[in-house]
């Protein structure tokens, strides 16, 4: 009797393994094709061109006489009445990424990171168009809206 005991226990458990062997090369084939699904889509995306910012003048929504001016990759603020200093010009770079909490099946948010000498500034970039300008400065999470100079 114990023999016949034995001999279950032990078709249990080849059992037992077979069956999560099978639901493991299951999941993992599963997993593979979500791999190379998301890969296709990286790759589709990374087509697409990062905001390229126009030279031009650019005035405060909320304030006439505050506003921006990007003139050959620099980024240079302005207070109309006040003299530009070497403070207010910045270089500027745009870059792409995906909050982190969202994941990767959100659209990517673009990023605007302007630097000088002495100061490094982060926005995200809401909307930009010919006319209007949109970002979102990410220290304090206020909106600055902007429209094309006439």
């Amino acid at each position: 009797m114990k023999k016949g005991v034995l001999i279950t226990l032990i078709g249990i458990i080849i059992i037992g393994i077979t069956y999560f062997g099978i639901e493991t090369f299951a999941f993992t084939k599963g997993v593979k094709q979500d791999v190379k699904k998301n890969k296709t889509e990286l790759k589709q995306n990374s087509f697409v061109k990062l905001t390229e910012f126009k030279n031009g003048r650019w005035i405060s929504t909320t304030d006439s006489l505050a506003g921006i001016e990007i003139i050959n990759g620099k980024w240079i603020m302005f207070y109309k009445g006040m003299e530009t200093d070497s403070s207010d010009i910045y270089d500027f770079k745009i870059r792409r990424a995906y909050i982190k909490e969202l994941g990767t099946k959100h659209k990517p948010f673009e990023y605007l990171t302007i630097t000088n000498y002495s100061d490094t500034l982060e926005y995200s970039i809401l909307k930009y168009s010919d006319e209007f300008l949109s970002l979102s400065y990410l220290s304090r999470g206020n909106t600055l809206n902007y429209e094309r100079a006439k």
